[in-house]
């Protein structure tokens, strides 16, 4: 057994430290098993928590390889004394767990450490296809920060909750991402991402939920939850920036060989046509929409009153009803809700307005490039497995959809033969300083490449007469 590195005072703690040492041991065969099955013993710059909470000291880079990582227990202060919101706003936090509050506490917890094992589980097979060195440190990095977050709640659990927490505990290694009969608890996390432009778009997009749902708790009541939220908030962006940065590169190449084509068809190229990679858009964005919940949630209104769970700027929404969709036979229709029930469908329109600002820098680019695409966030309706629009056929743009309604939805999304297409560019490249066909080098970007492209065909002045 090895020593849990942690800032929690574990070594004070010897009956917790004897039950994590014990969890421990079976993590690491859930690992063997779940986790990716090579490279483990290969050199890698990776990032592991120091224990410090000031700056940027919280972190080192050191070479080590995957099998030397160890999953350690961290915290970070939060800054309050009190409990900032809800019916109990301004009382003491909570060192111990509630009587009134322990199912909804254990809910949330025990979801939230599903979620990160599901993410190994998911995008295991990633290895194989690995466009380069650096991808294959960046995976593996997402791989180890995942398992650290579940352990963060594993911590909680044991610690807090006794043998339910234990059971809820073990429970965690014992649902496996797609299976049938013990599936991970959000279907979301049933999904494999098993190219790495569905990999991107996780990072990109499910990662950005899981930074609103942590941040959300970052000012909880239960002040362990509270400090955990608040050092995994430290190592949440870095798995985002994987994402966004991915996604960019594959948007320079695509965009690089449609140029050179003077067409979309650039499979034979080795590229990813830019109008597929808006399908895969349509596709994860609306699975990832149903990971904030249901828009209108008694959980929702009694994590807030219990002054556990709070969205970002709650105070901005506080005097002014929310309009959301609510089911009405086979349509639906608008009701306005107070805003501690629709805390949910706050949280997913903040991230919406998010994510659309960042897709509209890239189309900025993509317009001087003159590819003739403009990539767009489809709509919350479109295409939903959760929520009042669930299994109902809206477009992307929100509006009912008419005779063929199902053959309109399929057609914005990802058919069987061009998912092969993807799968059959996903080649290793792992000579040094190489990349796969499909993604520009490290460091592409857009906006370069656009400034590139424009110098090149730009009117040349000659000399004056």
């Amino acid at each position: 057994m090895n020593a849990i590195p942690n800032n929690i005072g574990l070594e004070a703690k010897a009956p917790l430290a004897r039950q994590l040492g014990a969890y421990q041991q079976q993590f690491r065969r859930w690992w063997a098993l779940r986790g990716p099955g090579e490279f483990l013993d290969q050199p890698m710059q990776l990032r592991q928590p120091t224990g410090q909470v000031q700056g940027n000291g919280w972190a080192e880079y050191r070479t080590m390889t995957p099998n030397q990582y160890c999953w350690g227990l961290f915290t970070a202060p939060t800054g309050q004394d009190t409990i900032a919101f809800g019916q109990h706003r301004g009382a003491p936090l909570w060192e111990s767990v509630p009587a009134e509050y322990r199912v909804l506490l254990l809910e949330h917890i025990r979801v939230q450490g599903d979620v990160e094992n599901a993410a190994i589980e998911q995008s295991r097979t990633l290895t194989g296809s690995v466009p380069s060195q650096l991808e294959l440190n960046n995976l593996f990095q997402f791989y180890l920060e995942e398992g650290r977050h579940t352990w963060a709640m594993v911590h909680l659990l044991i610690e807090y909750f006794g043998h339910d927490g234990t059971v809820e505990a073990e429970a965690l290694l014992e649902r496996v991402s797609g299976d049938a009969h013990q599936p991970r608890l959000l279907d979301a996390f049933n999904l494999q991402t098993d190219d790495w432009l569905s990999h991107f778009m996780w990072c990109f997009l499910a990662d950005r939920v899981g930074k609103y749902q942590i941040q959300a708790v970052t000012q909880c009541a239960f002040a362990p939850l509270a400090r955990s939220a608040k050092f995994m908030m430290f190592e949440e962006p870095l798995h985002i920036g994987f994402g966004a940065a991915g996604l960019e590169r594959i948007l320079c190449r695509s965009a690089e060989a449609t140029l050179r084509a003077d067409s979309h068809d650039i499979f034979d190229a080795g590229a990813i046509p830019l109008p597929l990679f808006q399908k895969y858009l349509n596709f994860w964005v609306s699975r990832i929409f149903d990971l904030f919940g249901n828009d209108s949630s008694r959980r929702a209104h009694d994590l807030y009153q219990g002054g556990i769970r709070i969205a970002r700027h709650f105070d901005d929404y506080q005097h002014m009803p929310v309009t959301l969709d609510v089911r009405a036979g086979a349509g639906v229709r608008q009701e306005e809700v107070a805003p501690e029930w629709a805390m949910n469908a706050i949280m997913r329109r903040q991230y919406m307005a998010e994510v659309a600002k960042l897709i509209e820098r890239w189309n900025v680019q993509l317009a001087r490039l003159e590819t003739g695409i403009a990539l767009y966030l489809p709509h919350e309706r479109f295409n939903r497995v959760f929520g009042p629009c669930k299994g109902l056929l809206y477009d992307v743009d929100g509006s009912a959809l008419g005779p063929d309604a199902a053959a309109q939805v399929g057609a914005r999304l990802p058919t069987a033969a061009e998912l092969a297409r993807v799968q059959a560019l996903m080649r290793r490249e792992l000579r040094p300083e190489r990349f796969a066909s499909w993604i520009a080098p490290a460091g592409a970007t857009l906006t370069a490449l656009a400034d590139a492209f424009i110098a090149e065909h730009s009117p040349k002045c000659g000399p004056r007469a």
